[in-house]
């Protein structure tokens, strides 16, 4: 990684989190105040980084289909089984789609907080590594014990 990424943050700008609404602003693909970098680099490496792309995903395709349930029931004048299951079949295809490019979608939105291209994801595998290795430490000093 990077030395000049690894500046220490300090402790108040690590932990301050984003109100409802800059929340929103982000899941959207908005671009939050700069003083939230640590918590986006959080948001995007910690262990539980792909279900939270996923409630993002979810966010954006279920504020978008609201509109589009409202324009089928109301101006086209469809069916409310063909309109949910207009909705239903977009809310899967969106996600399906959302989840097959988290990994970019999660390195480009460190890079418009100044991180380096591909950084999410050498951080990511980085911790996947260390967590492997205390794995097969522990499996290693439990069940390896006399065998060397």
């Amino acid at each position: 990684m990077n030395s000049e990424i690894e500046d220490v943050p300090d402790t108040q700008s690590a932990a301050r989190r984003p109100n409802v609404c800059q929340w929103f602003w982000y899941a959207w693909g908005g671009r939050l105040p700069q003083h939230y970098r640590e918590w986006v680099l959080r948001d995007i490496t910690t262990r539980t980084w792909l279900l939270r792309h996923m409630v993002r995903a979810l966010v954006q395709t279920l504020t978008a289909l609201v509109i589009v349930l409202a324009v089928l029931l109301f101006v086209v004048h469809a069916a409310l089984w063909i309109a949910l299951a207009a909705i239903a079949l977009g809310v899967i295809v969106s996600v399906y789609y959302s989840v097959s490019y988290a990994w970019e979608s999660g390195d480009v939105r460190l890079t418009k907080y100044g991180y380096p291209g591909g950084y999410g994801s050498e951080v990511r595998r980085a911790a996947a590594d260390e967590r492997d290795q205390e794995s097969a430490e522990r499996y290693n000093a439990q069940w390896r014990q006399g065998t060397e």
